[in-house]
């Protein structure tokens, strides 16, 4: 009886130990497409989005690498480095899995582009806003507002970062932009 009881501690003692490896997220090793034109000049990018550096283009198809507990690791199609999007300013706002799945989405956002009209297309593929734009093609433009700035959608207005030092906001009346204060 001894040894049983033995045997069962020893069990409930290694069951207990903490794994090498968390268990994989649930969207490790799929493909998604990007909602929004994303900028980088380094590999890892925060969910500030600067307005400068490289672009990605809003539709790009990407394979997810890995989701960890404050971000994702991609490979865009097409070539270039994988990037890691981590939520670092918006945790207050946001968990890890809306920023993962409000930036990689299971719908290529390209056709609604293309139903907008050769004249936002172009502005939504060059990262411009101007009045009269749709709250969805200032998203494909520009990205998501930075939730620790702009922690409603629903707001007048959404903040964005030009870089470090420079701020911009973007104002609504309704679903349309009205102004960009720069």
């Amino acid at each position: 009886m001894k040894r049983i009881a033995v045997v069962f501690l020893l069990a409930l003692a290694v069951g207990c130990l903490p794994t090498s490896s968390p268990l994989p997220n649930p969207l490790d090793g799929q493909t998604r497409y990007l909602c929004c034109n994303l900028h980088y000049e380094q590999a890892t990018v925060a969910d500030v989005n600067y307005q400068q550096g490289a672009l990605i283009p809003v539709g790009t198809r990407v394979q997810i690498t890995k989701v960890t507990r404050n971000g994702v690791t991609f490979q865009p199609s097409g070539g270039g480095p994988p990037i890691t999007a981590v939520l670092k300013y918006g945790r207050k706002n946001l968990d890890v899995d809306t920023f993962v799945n409000r930036l990689l989405v299971a719908k290529d956002p390209k056709p609604a582009l293309a139903r907008a009209g050769s004249k936002v297309r172009k502005q939504v593929e060059s990262g411009v806003v101007e009045p009269g734009m749709t709250r969805d093609q200032v998203l494909m433009s520009l990205g998501y507002p930075p939730a620790h700035r702009t922690p409603q959608l629903s707001s007048p207005q959404w903040t964005y970062w030009q870089n470090r030092w420079i701020s911009f906001i973007v104002w609504f009346d309704g679903d349309k932009v009205s102004r960009v204060q720069r």
